[in-house]
C-alpha cells in the first residue's frame, strides 16, 4: 500500500526501502525452511527460473562488450554509439567497448530493482506455502485495491486536498500518475476479493464461484458471514474506482477478468452466474457512488457514449505503435535495453504524434523492443508456469485454494489485456504484487494445493473420488498417509515410497520421496539458493541506495532551484555537490541538472560582465542573456577588452563539456543535444550544433512546436539550412504555425526564402500568400506560386471554401491577373452569398484596377441584397461621381513633342 501510494513506487528512495523490507522478509522467512509444512523442496521455488532468466538478461544488457559483438546481439544499439555519435564525438574517441542497452544507467538500476523479485519470490513461496496465510495474502490484497480507489474517491471529490503523495495530473488517480496505472492495482484488489469469495463459497456451501451449481442465494448468504465482509466490501470499493477513475482499459481488463475468474475460457461452468455477480455489483456501486454525485469517468470516455472521446483511435497509440514495432525489429534479437524505450523509438519514429512516448503503452510492444527475443521466452515460460500450476491447484477440494486459483484466473487475464494499452505491470507496486500472487500458486500447487483431486489420468482411482465426495473421509486418509510416512522412515532410509490401500477399494496412492537422503539433498539444494539470493540482494541493495540519495538531490535542487539560480554562491555550492555526487553515480539527471547549473552560473557572470549600474538595469541585461531567445551579442564589449579569461566563458564551456559528455553516456539523449544547441549562441561556432541540430530535428519529427522551437534556435546560431528544413518539417505537420513563423520570415527573406520553407500544402501557402500580400514589397514569384497551389476544395464546408477563394483573387489582383480575379472573387460571392464582404473586397479591387463598370454591377446587387449596409451605396455614388468627373473635364491633349519614357531612360 505504501508503493501503491508513492506514485506506484517510481521514486528510488521508495524503491530502496521496499528493497530493504523484502531482503528483511527473505532472512525471517529462512526460518521455514525447516518446517515441512513451508519447504518441501526445490520445485515450489520454479517461478525463479523465469524470474532469475530475466535478471540475467538485464545484467548482460548493462555489460560492456565489443562493439563487433553488440552489433550482432542488437544492430540498432551499435547504431546508437556509432551512427547516432558521428559529428559529436570524435571517431577515434568513440566507445569500441559499450553495453546493448541505449541507456546503460536506467537498465542497471531496474536490474538491481528485478534482482529484489528473487528474495521476494523465494520468501513468498515459503510463507505462502501452507494454506493459513493465503487468506491473509488475499485480504491484503484486497483492501490495498480497496485503499488505492478510496484515496482516489477522496481526490475527486475535494481537487485542492493537499497530501504529500498527489499530484496535479489530470490523468492521475489516487496515489498515481497515470489512471491506467491505478486501474491495474484496483483490478489485483478486485482479484483477489474474488478469491477471497470464491473460498467462502466454497467453505460454506462446498461448491465453487464458477460452478454450474452456483445460485444466487448462495451469494446472498455471504452476506451474513463475517469472514466474507473483506471480499464484499473491497469488491464493490475497487468496481466504483474502475469505473470512476477513467481508465477504459481498466475497464476492459475487468471484463476480461471475469470471464476468466468465471470459468467461461474453461470447461468451469454455464452462462448464469456472471450475469447475476454483474446485477448485484451495479447495484452496489450505484448505491455507493450515487450519493457521492461524481460522474463515471471510465464511461463517459468511451468513443460509443461521448463524440469527442479520446479513443484508441484518437489517442494516437495506434500510430505510435508502428514506430514501436520498427524499432522492435532493429534491435532484434537481444534488444535495446530494459527501461530505455524511451530513447530506443526515436530513431525510428515517423508516425507518431505529438508528445515523447517514455512507454509504448503497451507493456508487450515495450518488452520486445526492450529485451527482444529472449524477453518473449522468458515471458511465455512464465505463462506456461503459471497455467500448469493453476490446472493442477483446479483439482484441490482445499476451499482455500480455489480461492487462490480464482483470483490468479482472473488477474492473468486483466494483466494479459490491460498492458495490450498501458505498462502499469512496470509499476514496483503492481509488480511486487503480480510476483506475490503468482508465487503463491505455484507454491501451493507443489504443497498438493490441500487435498487433491483426481486428475485426467487418475479419474480411474476410486480413492480419488471417494476423497472428493466426502472430505472428511480424504482427512482422515491423509492421516493414515502421515502414519504410514513416520513408519517407513522410521525402518530405513532406504523406503523412499510407500503406497496404502484405501478400505473400500485398495487402489494405492503414489507418494513423493521421503528418504532422509532424499530430504537433505533437497534442503542443502533449498539452502544454497537461498545463500545465492541474499548475497545478489545485498549486492544490489547499496546501488539502489546510492540512485535513491542522486535522486533525492536532484528532486530537492529542483524544488528549490528558482530561488538558487540568482545566487552566485549558491550555485557554486550546487555545482559542486552535483560534480561529486556523479563522480560515483552516473545519475543522467544529475548531469543534465549540473549542465543547467553552470549555464546559469554563466548567465550570472555575463550579467555583471555588461556592467550595469543598477538592480533594474541588471535585471534587464538578465533577462536579454536568455540562451533560448538572446538579444544581446556575446562577448559584453567592455569586458572583452580585459585581458583575463571572462568568467562566463569558463562556466559556459564547463556546461558544454558536461553535455557532450552526457551525449556519450545515453547516445539517444535528447537533453544533452538540446543543451549543446543553447550554449551555440553564446561559444564559437562548433560543427557539433548542427549536428545535434539534426539529430534532434529526427528526434522531434513528429512534434511540430518543438521542431518550431528548434528551428527559431537554428535560425539564431546561424544554421539557416537546419532552420529551413526543419521549419518546413515543422509546418508541414501543422500548418497553422505558419501565421506564428511569418513575422520572422517577413525580415529574413534573403536566409529564410518562402519557396523553400512553406511547404507544399494548401492551409500553410494560404497563411503565408494572406501575410506576404500585406508586405510592403510582396514576394511576387511566392505569390504567382501560391495561386498556382492553393486548393480551394480541400476546405470542409462551404466557408472555408469562399474565404479561399476571396484570398486566391486579391492574389490574382496583386499579380495584376484580372481576369482570374474577377473570376475567383465571384466564387466567394456564389458560397456565400450573405456574406457582404466578399462583395465589398471584390467592389474595392475593382476600383483600384480601373473596372467601374463590373464594380457598379456588383455594387448595386450587393445594395439590393444587403439594403441596410450602406457600403453598397457609397460605392454607387462614387463610381458616379466618377463618371461626372470624367464627362464634365476634357482629357487633356496629347502632346507628341514630349520625350519618351525609353529615351529618358537611356
Amino acid at each position: 500500500m505504501c508503493l501503491a501510494a508513492d506514485f506506484g513506487g517510481i521514486l528510488h528512495w521508495s524503491q530502496y526501502v521496499a528493497a530493504t523490507g523484502i531482503l528483511v522478509a527473505m532472512l525471517l522467512s529462512l526460518v521455514g525452511l525447516t518446517d515441512t509444512t513451508a519447504s518441501s523442496g526445490l520445485r515450489q521455488h520454479k517461478l525463479l527460473i523465469p524470474l532469475g532468466l530475466l535478471v540475467l538478461l538485464a545484467w548482460i544488457q548493462t555489460m560492456p562488450l565489443p562493439s563487433s559483438l553488440v552489433g550482432l546481439l542488437s544492430p540498432g544499439s551499435q547504431d546508437a554509439y556509432s551512427t547516432w555519435l558521428d559529428g559529436l564525438v570524435p571517431a577515434e574517441e568513440q566507445p569500441s567497448i559499450h553495453a546493448m542497452s541505449v541507456s546503460p544507467f536506467d537498465t542497471h538500476h531496474v536490474a538491481m530493482l528485478l534482482t529484489l523479485l528473487l528474495p521476494l519470490s523465494f520468501a513468498a513461496s515459503i510463507v505462502f506455502h501452507a494454506r493459513n496465510r493465503l487468506t491473509m495474502l488475499l485480504s491484503a490484497i484486497a483492501i490495498t485495491g480497496a485503499s488505492v480507489a478510496i484515496i482516489g474517491f477522496y481526490r475527486k471529490l475535494d481537487p485542492t486536498a493537499d497530501i504529500w503523495f498527489f499530484q496535479s495530473k489530470s490523468s492521475g488517480f489516487a496515489g498515481f500518475v497515470n489512471r491506467n496505472n491505478a486501474a491495474l492495482m484496483l483490478n489485483f484488489g478486485l482479484a483477489a476479493s474474488l478469491g477471497l469469495l470464491s473460498w467462502r463459497m466454497m467453505a460454506l456451501h462446498n461448491i465453487e464461484l464458477d460452478d454450474p451449481d452456483f445460485e444466487f442465494n448462495d451469494l446472498l448468504a455471504l452476506i451474513s458471514d463475517r469472514e466474507s465482509l473483506i471480499g464484499l466490501l473491497s469488491s464493490i470499493t475497487c468496481v466504483a474506482g474502475l469505473l470512476l477513475n477513467g481508465s477504459r482499459g481498466g475497464v476492459v481488463a475487468a471484463l476480461f477478468g471475469l470471464v476468466f475468474a468465471f470459468g467461461y475460457v474453461r470447461p468451469r461452468r454455464g452462462m448464469i452466474g456472471l450475469p447475476v455477480l454483474a446485477v448485484v455489483i451495479a447495484i452496489s456501486v450505484a448505491i455507493l457512488t450515487v450519493p457521492m454525485q461524481l460522474n463515471l469517468e471510465s464511461i463517459t470516455r468511451l468513443e460509443m457514449i461521448s463524440a469527442n472521446a479520446d479513443t484508441l483511435q484518437k489517442d494516437g497509440r495506434l500510430l505510435h505503435w508502428q514506430d514501436g514495432w520498427n524499432a522492435a525489429m532493429a534491435y532484434l534479437p537481444m534488444g535495446s535495453g530494459i527501461s530505455t524505450y524511451g530513447y530506443s523509438y526515436l530513431p525510428y519514429q515517423s508516425q507518431s504524434p505529438g508528445p515523447w512516448f517514455e512507454h509504448a503503452d503497451n507493456l508487450w510492444l515495450e518488452m520486445l523492443v526492450e529485451t527482444g527475443l529472449p524477453g518473449v521466452v522468458i515471458t511465455v515460460l512464465l505463462f506456461v508456469i503459471l497455467l500448469r500450476s493453476l490446472r493442477r491447484l483446479s483439482t484441490s477440494a482445499d476451499p482455500v485454494d480455489q480461492g487462490v486459483r480464482v483470483a490468479a484466473w482472473y488477474a492473468i487475464a486483466a494483466v494479459a489485456a490491460s498492458q495490450f494499452f498501458d505498462f502499469g505491470l512496470i509499476m514496483p507496486a503492481n509488480l511486487f504484487v503480480a510476483v506475490v500472487l503468482a508465487t503463491a500458486v505455484v507454491s501451493r500447487q507443489v504443497a498438493g494445493g490441500g487435498l487433491q483431486a483426481p486428475m485426467p489420468e487418475e479419474e480411474d482411482d476410486p480413492y480419488h473420488a471417494m476423497a472428493m465426495a466426502d472430505p472428511e473421509y480424504a482427512m482422515a486418509m491423509a492421516a493414515a498417509e502421515r502414519q504410514e510416512e513416520a513408519a517407513a522412515a522410521e525402518v530405513g532410509p532406504e523406503s523412499t515410497t510407500d503406497n496404502t490401500k484405501s478400505a473400500s477399494g485398495g487402489a494405492k496412492i503414489k507418494l513423493k520421496s521421503t528418504s532422509k537422503w532424499g530430504r537433505l539433498t533437497s534442503s542443502v539444494s533449498v539452502g544454497a539458493i537461498a545463500v545465492g539470493i541474499i548475497l545478489l540482494s545485498v549486492l544490489a541493495i547499496p546501488g539502489l541506495k546510492n540512485d535513491a540519495e542522486s535522486e533525492s538531490l536532484v528532486r530537492r535542487i529542483q524544488s528549490e532551484y528558482s530561488g538558487m539560480k540568482f545566487q552566485p554562491e549558491v550555485l557554486e555550492q550546487v555545482e559542486s555537490l552535483l560534480a561529486e555526487n556523479l563522480d560515483y553515480n552516473p545519475f543522467p539527471e544529475t548531469r543534465t541538472l549540473l549542465a543547467a547549473t553552470q549555464r546559469d552560473r554563466g548567465r550570472l557572470a555575463e550579467t555583471l560582465e555588461w556592467r550595469p549600474t543598477t538592480i533594474e538595469q541588471a535585471g534587464e541585461i538578465y533577462a536579454k542573456t536568455n540562451l533560448n531567445e538572446r538579444e544581446l551579442d556575446y562577448p559584453p564589449p567592455l569586458a572583452a577588452m580585459t585581458r583575463d579569461p571572462l568568467k562566463s566563458i569558463l562556466h559556459y564551456e564547463d556546461a558544454w563539456n558536461t553535455s557532450l559528455a552526457g551525449v556519450v553516456t545515453c547516445p539517444l539523449g535528447q537533453a544533452s543535444r538540446a543543451s549543446l544547441v543553447q550554449l551555440q549562441s553564446v561559444l564559437e561556432p562548433q560543427p557539433e550544433t548542427s549536428v545535434a541540430v539534426k539529430h534532434l530535428a529526427k528526434f522531434y519529427s513528429t512534434e511540430p512546436i518543438r521542431l518550431m522551437r528548434l528551428g527559431r534556435r537554428a535560425f539564431m546560431i546561424g544554421d539557416y539550412d537546419s532552420a529551413v528544413s526543419t521549419f518546413r518539417d515543422s509546418l508541414a505537420l501543422r500548418p497553422g504555425l505558419a501565421s506564428q513563423l511569418m513575422p520572422l520570415f517577413r525580415v529574413n527573406q534573403d536566409k529564410l526564402p518562402l519557396s523553400k520553407v512553406i511547404p507544399e500544402q494548401s492551409q500553410a501557402i494560404e497563411l503565408a500568400a494572406a501575410d506576404v500580400m500585406l508586405w510592403d514589397e510582396p514576394d511576387q514569384p511566392f505569390l504567382q506560386y501560391a495561386a498556382s497551389s492553393i486548393d480551394c476544395s480541400r476546405a470542409s464546408n462551404l466557408a472555408g471554401r469562399a474565404k479561399c477563394q476571396a484570398l486566391l483573387s486579391r492574389i490574382h489582383f496583386t499579380l495584376s491577373d484580372t481576369e482570374k480575379a474577377t473570376k475567383s472573387g465571384e466564387e466567394a460571392i456564389r458560397l456565400m452569398p450573405d456574406e457582404p464582404r466578399y462583395r465589398v473586397q471584390l467592389i474595392e479591387q475593382m476600383l483600384i484596377t480601373g473596372n467601374r463598370k463590373d464594380a457598379l454591377r456588383h455594387s448595386r446587387m450587393g445594395r439590393e441584397a444587403f439594403p441596410k449596409d450602406k457600403r453598397f451605396q457609397q460605392f454607387v455614388d462614387r463610381i458616379a461621381e466618377a463618371d461626372r468627373k470624367e464627362m464634365l473635364e476634357p482629357s487633356l491633349p496629347k502632346d507628341d513633342t514630349l520625350p519618351s519614357v525609353e529615351s529618358i531612360l537611356n
